[in-house]
């Protein structure tokens, strides 16, 4: 599979000259009261044509940082400050960088890099500057999980998707699943990572990795038809599907059951992601098909 088809398959991006995928990224406080969970309504905060996508919230809950890319040529990473409503462009560099998260240690900000070659790498880079270092081992990412500051779970372009696991001081990769989806999560012990693998085009499970042991094992099967998902404070996980968000806690059932219905406000949406605090959560609204 060559870059160009890759890098299409991860970022929706059909063409150089095409037109990319009109998302917008919505954001709705989210409380659990009397056993039954309460959001708000969904604010738009990237309300703007273009892509607008992969949202992270900084640990502190008071910002979050995501991809925006207004046209077909430059994505530069863009921070929200939730007190002011404003946006601040954090990289402005001729690269297009995306999958903003802060490194384990706080102190560095880490992308998925498209260089010139066409070719993705993984780099960190210090929160206030703009000099990125490449992390070795990295060639072909397209997203990234960080286990802690020594060990990057990653998903690896190829014939096949895989999990690879990169020792960072060692620069060696370990295979862990192939034919895997692209969310990849931490429970909140951070003791295991979570991730989809697609048995084939119709089902699509969630396992968990032992981070210790590298054991694997399958927990549930997705909604049909979405990979995407996030972890909340008590362990249970979401997923969205045709405007609506389902919640399953697996100490309880393996079932999806609906939590909220924001259909009328977003249409469907796909990626979510929920802050550290469980008080917030963002959603990645789209039109047309899913991309």
């Amino acid at each position: 599979m060559n870059n160009t088809l890759l890098f299409i398959l991860l970022f929706s991006i059909e063409t150089a000259y095409a037109q990319l995928p009109e998302t917008d990224i919505f954001v709705s406080d989210m409380k659990m009261k009397d056993g039954k969970f309460e959001f708000s309504r969904p604010e738009n905060i990237t309300h703007r044509p273009g892509y607008d996508n992969q949202p992270y919230f900084i640990p502190d809950g008071k910002s979050l940082l995501f991809v925006s890319m207004p046209d077909t040529t430059q994505a530069d990473i863009y921070s929200y400050d939730f007190k002011s409503k404003k946006s601040a462009a954090i990289t402005k560099t001729k690269e297009s960088e995306y999958s903003p998260m802060l490194t384990p240690d706080g102190k560095n900000i880490s992308v998925v890099r498209v260089d010139d070659d066409k070719g993705q790498r993984f780099y960190r880079f210090p929160v206030k500057e703009q000099n990125a270092t490449v992390v070795k081992g990295t060639d072909s990412i397209g997203y990234y999980c960080w286990l802690n500051q020594d060990f990057l779970a990653m998903f690896i372009l190829g014939d096949a998707m895989t999990l690879q696991v990169l020792d960072i001081n060692k620069n060696e990769r370990t295979l862990v699943a192939s034919d895997v989806g692209r969310c990849m999560r931490l429970t909140n012990d951070k003791k295991k990572l979570l991730f989809v693998i697609k048995q084939n085009e119709n089902e699509w499970s969630i396992f968990e990795m032992d981070i210790a042991t590298r054991e694997k094992k399958k927990l549930i099967s997705t909604i049909p038809g979405s990979e995407d998902y996030a972890v909340l404070k008590d362990g249970s996980l979401i997923m969205g599907s045709k405007g609506k968000l389902y919640r399953c806690n697996l100490s309880e059932s393996t079932d999806w059951k609906e939590i909220a219905d924001f259909s009328a406000e977003l249409g469907d949406f796909y990626r979510i992601s929920v802050s550290q605090q469980g008080d917030k959560i963002a959603m990645v609204a789209f039109t047309g098909k899913r991309p």
